[in-house]
């Protein structure tokens, strides 16, 4: 539930591609095998508490007009279980998001509007420049679940991260470095 919208929020809420149809997602072993560049013990040293090994998910979201006609293809890599609320804020998602252009400073914000209108959902959106390149952290909230997202962009890649609890924006910085090794 929320890690789906944070995720996929990490991933392409700078494209604006977010609200797209997804087109085709590939078999869970395959991306599981691509989110293997990324060991476990990695990201628990960062976090200070132990992840199993990523499970990985990957989805293609075609150019459409609602989405101002940016395509992605986005890698998903999430240690830990989401069977439960406890669980959930011990969970840690890193995503790797190829974009089809680079959006506009336009679709970025109408992005950030449209999101603003889901019933529940909080943000705080804040320009993160120590990362090297362009770079936003997202801050929101939703039944209860804070949850935290940094993303820094390179030309038409968007690395990301996710966590559902109060880890260091510092911290956070360090698990997009290892996203840009998937």
């Amino acid at each position: 539930m929320t890690r789906k919208i944070s995720a996929l929020f990490a991933a392409v809420a700078c494209a604006g591609v977010c609200a797209g149809p997804a087109a085709a997602g590939t078999a869970p072993s395959k991306a599981t095998e691509l989110c293997g560049k990324v060991s476990a013990s990695a990201v628990s040293s960062i976090v200070g508490y132990t992840v199993p090994a990523a499970v990985g998910e990957t989805v293609s979201l075609k150019p459409t007009k609602k989405n101002d006609d940016i395509g992605a293809s986005a890698l998903g890599c999430t240690f830990g279980s989401e069977t439960s609320l406890a669980s959930i804020k011990k969970s840690v998602s890193l995503v790797v998001d190829t974009l089809s252009r680079v959006p506009s400073a336009a679709e970025f914000k109408k992005l950030v509007e449209e999101e603003h209108t889901i019933p529940g959902l909080k943000a705080k959106i804040v320009a993160y420049p120590s990362l090297g390149s362009e770079a936003f952290l997202f801050s929101f909230s939703e039944a209860g679940i804070t949850t935290k997202t940094l993303t820094v962009g390179s030309g038409t890649k968007l690395f990301g991260a996710t966590v559902e609890n109060n880890l260091s924006t510092s911290k956070l910085a360090s698990l997009v470095k290892l996203a840009q090794n998937l």
